[in-house]
């Protein structure tokens, strides 16, 4: 709904030295489907040399919708906006930086969202030029939960945000950090909004690398900028996060960028400016000592747990040797199977002088497991299942893999031997998997120790056996597309001698669609 007294969006603009950049940026803003008239444009000039003040100016002088502020240099954009917000009459408000532009109908479809579905916090979309962008956390949705999705993979700016909550909250950016001052914005914005939505279909913002270097990330840091924003938005979700899943969410990605944007630098520079490499491992072993925790290791890819272990636990020179090590320029790390467990050999793996954990390296729980249904019949009084599974990277090699129904509501269990077979439609993927079909046959009128499967619900899975390594997975979900998965009359597996009842069972797909059977007794029906 238009409010005449009030623009809905206030677009707010931080400008440092953004010709010719800037002039895109405005078009952008001005040109959106929206409507100009909808808008309100708080632009601050902070101290440019480069003309952008007098081109806010001329677009100011065109368009009353624009308004323009200059400033001397504060020294980061956190300063400027949070003038802009000061001023901002909007009843939502958008941060666009001066050298990104905007979708012709982002905001539009920003708004759409955020008012259908009354949401505080709404993701754009990004597409990164010459920048590397999330596509996870911009999966379009109409609410996210921000402990169990993706969204905190996001901390740009570049967000559709009700004033009224920011407000309510007092957020403003810090404006003694030039580097990581809008984390610590974003932050406060996710944990004070109520609902948060995603505009995902729709290619909203163009977050752009200049040709001319000048983006401030790529301004040179002292040790202390370069953490000062990890420690002041870590400190900010201990304090304020309470849910264990969302705290270990929330720090997890905060770890990973102390690795890359902290510890990295910290390492490359370690000979030429040992100082700056102290501080910053100085800082950061104080980070991992006060935050972190065991259950953590899964929100970092595997060789980041290994190399945090190693700068808080083991060796310097292991963490420094695993810091140089790029995965991605060379052939994929050897995997070994050891007492049911795989191990992925990175560098210092069972290496006495690192002494690093054989855990860390266990990559057992992190192997997908591939599997199939491809067909379903009863075949003279048997359920026939046939299809192929396999454990990525291991092949079929000592394979015993086995069908298995789970009572669910007692969880009794009856184990079903699987037959291997060939599966030419999957060698051309990996000679290894020639043997990774199978083939079940299921009594379920003897499969108790000779005796009717008891009455029940009775849930379908598969254990798929390589190398000593076990993998259960549910069945049925994952199917040929020529499976008939349409419901079936059950069928009569034993009768009571005296006639009176009989167990009959039926083979159904879940609402999930996985494989379930439904056994019943029952008084017997007429037959036709």
């Amino acid at each position: 709904m238009h409010h005449a007294s009030a623009p809905d969006i206030t677009v707010i603009i931080a400008v440092y030295n953004a010709m010719p950049y800037l002039t895109e940026c405005l078009d952008s803003a001005l040109g959106q489907s929206l409507g100009a008239e909808r808008l309100e444009i708080i632009a601050v000039d902070d101290g440019s040399t480069d003309g952008s003040g007098a081109e806010l100016d001329a677009y100011a002088a065109r368009h009353p919708q624009v308004r323009v502020l200059h400033q001397p240099n504060s020294g980061g954009p956190g300063g400027p906006r949070n003038r802009a917000l000061d001023l901002a009459r909007g009843r939502y408000v958008f941060f666009l930086d001066a050298d990104d532009y905007l979708g012709p109908q982002a905001l539009e479809r920003l708004l759409d969202m955020a008012e259908t579905q009354d949401s505080d916090l709404v993701l754009a979309k990004q597409v990164g030029l010459g920048r590397t962008v999330s596509e996870k956390a911009h999966r379009h949705a109409e609410e996210v939960d921000l402990y169990t999705s993706e969204v905190y993979r996001s901390l740009h700016s570049a967000k559709l945000m009700r004033r009224q909550v920011v407000e309510d909250a007092q957020l403003r950016y810090p404006e003694d950090l030039w580097y990581g001052e809008d984390q610590v914005f974003v932050t406060g914005m996710f944990l004070a909004a109520g609902k948060i939505s995603v505009v995902g279909d729709y290619d909203c913002y163009f977050l752009r690398r200049r040709d001319d270097g000048q983006n401030i990330t790529a301004r040179s840091r002292t040790a202390a900028e370069t953490v000062a924003h990890i420690e002041r938005v870590m400190a900010l979700v201990a304090e304020r996060v309470q849910d264990p899943v969302g705290r270990r969410r929330m720090l997890g990605r905060h770890f990973r960028s102390l690795l890359r944007t902290a510890l990295r630098p910290a390492v490359e520079a370690r000979h030429d400016d040992p100082g700056f490499t102290a501080e910053v491992y100085d800082r950061a072993r104080a980070l991992v000592q006060t935050y972190w925790r065991p259950d953590m290791g899964g929100e970092l890819p595997r060789i980041d747990w290994i190399r945090l272990y190693a700068f808080a636990c083991g060796p310097l020179a292991a963490f420094e040797q695993l810091m140089e090590y790029e995965p991605a320029d060379g052939p994929a790390p050897q995997e070994i199977v050891d007492d049911g467990r795989v191990y992925r050999c990175y560098p210092l793996f069972r290496d006495p002088a690192a002494g690093l954990p054989d855990v860390l390296f266990d990559v057992t729980d992190l192997l997908k497991t591939h599997h199939r249904l491809s067909s379903l019949t009863w075949k003279a009084g048997r359920v026939r299942l046939t299809g192929h599974a396999y454990i990525q990277s291991l092949g079929t090699g000592g394979t015993g893999s086995e069908l298995l129904l789970r009572a669910r509501e007692t969880g009794d269990e009856h184990l079903v031997p699987v037959k291997p077979l060939p599966a030419p439609e999957l060698t051309e993927l990996d000679p290894k998997l020639i043997m990774a079909g199978f083939l079940a046959e299921l009594d379920l009128a003897t499969v108790a120790d000779g005796a009717p499967i008891p009455p029940g619900t009775w849930d379908c899975f598969l254990n798929v056996r390589a190398d000593g390594v076990t993998r259960t997975v549910r069945l049925g979900r994952r199917h040929a597309p020529e499976l008939d998965r349409t419901a079936r009359r059950a069928k009569v597996l034993a009768r009571d001698p005296g006639g009176a009842t009989e167990i009959a069972a039926a083979p159904f797909f879940t609402t999930y669609g996985n494989l379930s059977f439904e056994v019943v007794r029952r008084i017997p029906l007429p037959t036709a």
